[in-house]
This record gives structure tokens, sequence and C-alpha cells, in this order.
């Protein structure tokens, strides 16, 4: 059963993350180069793998675009329609 979301808390999620933004200005800018930093490594990490491994990179890149081309393209049941 999938969860349907609301949207005034998911507002009310977005609203309180400005204002804590707009108090803590620094605060965001170090988290902000924090995950870009990590983002990078990450980055930096899987191309020195696949470097060092051209084929196991080839086949897992295979297999991450199967499961998203199986997860994104899949076809809906019939819903009853009143």
């Amino acid at each position: 059963m999938s969860r349907r979301s609301n949207p005034l808390i998911r507002n009310l999620f977005i609203a309180s993350l400005i204002i804590l933004a707009a108090m803590h200005p620094t605060a965001v800018g170090r988290l902000a180069q924090l995950g870009a930093g990590l983002a990078l490594a990450i980055v930096q990490g899987v191309a020195d793998a696949a470097a060092d491994q051209p084929a196991a990179a080839a086949i897992t890149a295979l297999a991450v675009y199967a499961a998203h081309q199986i997860r994104t393209h899949r076809p809906h049941t019939a819903t009853a329609r009143h």
C-alpha cells in the first residue's frame, strides 16, 4: 500500500527549514559545503574504482540501469473508476 504525502505537513517542514536557515546562515553554508564535499568524494571514489576495474564498473552500471528501468516502467494495474 502506498503512502500519500500530506502537503500541509510537507509545506510546514519546508517553512521551518527556511526559517532555520535564515536564523543560522553560517551553519547552513558549512552544511552545504560538507554535503558538496561528500558528494564529490563519492563520485571520486566511484571514478577511481571504475578506472581500476572497468569490466566490473560496466556490469554494475548495467545492473543499476536495468533496475532503474524496471522500477520506473512498471505497468500500472487497472483501477476501478466510479
